[in-house]
């Protein structure tokens, strides 16, 4: 059984990387690739977090963006935009007429998936575990990278004494303990915490 495996296997591979996955009724994550104007258009979104980094990339009309320019990588800092995203994301659900807010990045499972969960537990005080659980339900596939999960450790440790998810470490390969709720008992006994 694969540590990272999905909870809705209904979903597929294809939906799931070419689609829009709804978080809240105003906020909605998905990948670069999956955006057309005409989706834009369809669910009304008046507001975009572009966490791509593709520099290129086009913008849709009557649409406020914040551009995060950071890579998916292990040496990023994505923990200096927690704040200012998740209140764009506020700004836009607070919009006079129902804003509603895209947040994307190159596939919709990493940065945009970071910066969600991250809202979640700065403007709806979510645990990162529960903010994590809530990503997922809506959009299965998401792994934020490890630099990205310390970083959401380190700041929810910060703002509340302690952490709701810690590593674990397994033959030299560490990973955060939310992936560890689709394996059965036995598999959860093999695994220690270290962080």
């Amino acid at each position: 059984m694969s540590i990272v495996s999905a909870s809705k296997t209904s979903q597929s591979t294809h939906s799931f990387i070419h689609g829009f996955s709804e978080i809240r009724p105003f906020l909605y994550i998905c990948g670069y690739y999956a955006i057309t104007g005409q989706k834009i258009k369809d669910l009304q979104i008046t507001y975009a977090i572009d966490a791509s980094n593709i520099l290129t990339a086009p913008r849709i009309p009557d649409v406020q963006y914040l551009y995060v320019r950071v890579d998916d990588d292990d040496i990023s800092d994505i923990k200096k935009y927690f704040a200012d995203t998740s209140m764009f994301i506020k700004t836009a659900k607070d919009a006079v007429r129902g804003g509603k807010i895209l947040v994307y990045c190159a596939a919709g499972i990493s940065r945009s998936a970071t910066l969600c969960i991250m809202y979640l537990v700065i403007q709806e005080n979510l645990s990162l575990r529960d903010a994590f659980n809530v990503v997922q339900n809506s959009r299965p596939g998401i792994t934020p990278n490890l630099s990205f999960w310390r970083q959401m450790i380190e700041y929810e440790s910060e703002k509340r004494g302690k952490s709701s998810v810690k590593f674990i470490k397994k033959y030299q390969i560490s990973f955060p303990d939310v992936y560890l709720k689709n394996l059965n008992k036995r598999q959860k006994k093999k695994f220690c915490v270290i962080f």
